[in-house]
């Protein structure tokens, strides 16, 4: 009967430790895909030409389950957020009318009194300032942190999104730095075109259109209008 009751409780043991070794090589599984998958999600950034219909299809799917599934969708939500703030950097950025504005056919088509540039200039600078604002905040540390929180997930789990998710202080410090002074130079490049525009509006018996150039009957004028083209 003892070596029954002893066969039984090896038996036991047995089964729970091949149990509990399916379950850890399951969440290597699971872990190597995350992180594959995220390998991958940066390689799609990081390509020549970047295909947002693939990075949006990545973003919504979700290849691992349990506590993992909760890790990568976290992590999806933020870059989905990331993603988001950045397409609408970039849709103010190419938008030709920037290009546009101050061009003879536009001088033409909008002037004198240039109601709808002045409108989307300023538009576009304050929608820049804050989208800038936006990514910046995501792009910190405590930022991508904030899309775990509250998640009741153990350590071991918080400690890998850190590691995947999270940027060296350092490296960091320098990407935000980078990231804001090419968005303070494209809001500098605005606020030139506005006043360049504003000049115009105010001085609309100063200057002429003649083919394909603007010409001023006022030297001064003209002088402030070179300057300010100049810093362009």
């Amino acid at each position: 009967m003892k070596k029954a009751i002893i066969g039984v409780i090896i038996a036991i043991i047995l089964v729970a430790a091949i149990g509990i070794g399916i379950l850890v090589v399951k969440d290597f599984k699971q872990e190597d895909i995350l992180r594959q998958e995220m390998l991958e999600f940066e390689n799609l950034t990081r390509a020549e030409n970047i295909d947002l219909d693939q990075i949006d299809q990545r973003i919504r799917e979700l290849k691992t389950t349990g506590d993992y599934g909760v890790l990568e969708k976290a992590m999806k939500d933020y870059l989905a957020d990331v993603v988001n703030v950045s397409v609408d950097i970039a849709n103010i950025l190419n938008d030709e009318r920037i290009v546009n504005a101050l061009t003879p056919e536009n001088y033409q088509e909008d002037g004198p009194d240039f109601v709808q540039t002045k409108q989307f200039l300023e538009e576009s600078k304050t929608n820049l300032e804050q989208y800038k604002n936006e990514v910046l905040q995501l792009l910190t540390n405590e930022g991508a942190m904030s899309y775990i929180e509250n998640k009741n997930l153990d350590d071991y789990y918080v400690d890998l999104y850190k590691e995947i998710a999270l940027s060296e202080d350092t490296a960091l410090d320098e990407d935000n730095a980078e990231i804001e002074a090419s968005l303070d130079e494209a809001t500098r490049i605005l606020d030139i075109e506005s006043q360049v525009i504003n000049l115009l509006s105010e001085n609309q018996n100063s200057w002429e259109i003649d083919g394909d150039t603007i010409v001023f009957n006022n030297a001064t004028l003209q002088n402030q209008y070179n300057d300010l083209v100049g810093q362009i």
